[in-house]
């Protein structure tokens, strides 16, 4: 086996692929080259406070990559519930082995998002901080399977009610949604 079976279509490999073309009808392997269109509209799903500093660094949290996972199986043909676990856990093992925090929110910055996921290579400057388990990766994920239901059902409440267009991940204060995960020793939520 080389890396080059791992493009095998369907195996691990799913259509709606967050940086890769979905594979062409008839083949048998998926493009293995990164699209780096898809990597722009990639940074372009993270979600910039309005109130950060120009020179904070925006980084992308599991709500971003929510919006992302959502903008990608809407422009693609459908993939099933196996392949759409696969790519949620993809960008959950991303953000939760690379996540920092920067001006209070955590995630990955651009920059180490376009480095890991665009050039298939370790941000520089990047160094583990913590450990990283299967469990911790699947609860992330299933944070992100929310987020997309919540956008998915929001987005239909608008397009049955209103000629506009989805509203984003704010409630009706316009407030931004913050991703919670229950806390395993309280009842309390907290992030990551």
């Amino acid at each position: 086996m080389d890396l080059h079976d791992i493009a095998k279509h369907n195996l691990l490999e799913h259509d709606a692929s967050l940086v890769h073309l979905d594979t062409p009808d008839g083949e048998d392997f998926a493009p293995i080259t990164i699209d780096q269109n898809l990597v722009d509209e990639l940074e372009n799903d993270v979600q910039r406070e309005e109130e950060d500093s120009s020179s904070a660094e925006p980084v992308m949290d599991l709500y971003d990559a929510a919006r992302a996972r959502l903008r990608r199986e809407n422009a693609c043909r459908p993939i099933n519930m196996i392949r759409q676990e696969i790519a949620r856990g993809e960008i959950s093992l991303t953000i939760t082995v690379l996540k920092i925090t920067s001006n209070g929110k955590v995630g990955v910055p651009i920059e180490w998002i376009r480095s890991f996921i665009g050039h298939e290579k370790l941000p520089d400057n990047w160094r583990p901080t913590h450990k990283q388990g299967l469990w911790n990766t699947i609860q992330h994920s299933q944070i992100i399977k929310r987020a997309v239901a919540e956008m998915r059902k929001s987005a239909d409440k608008v397009a049955n009610t209103s000629p506009m267009p989805p509203a984003s991940d704010s409630n009706i204060n316009g407030e931004r949604q913050p991703l919670l995960s229950p806390s395993k020793k309280s009842s309390s939520c907290t992030i990551f």
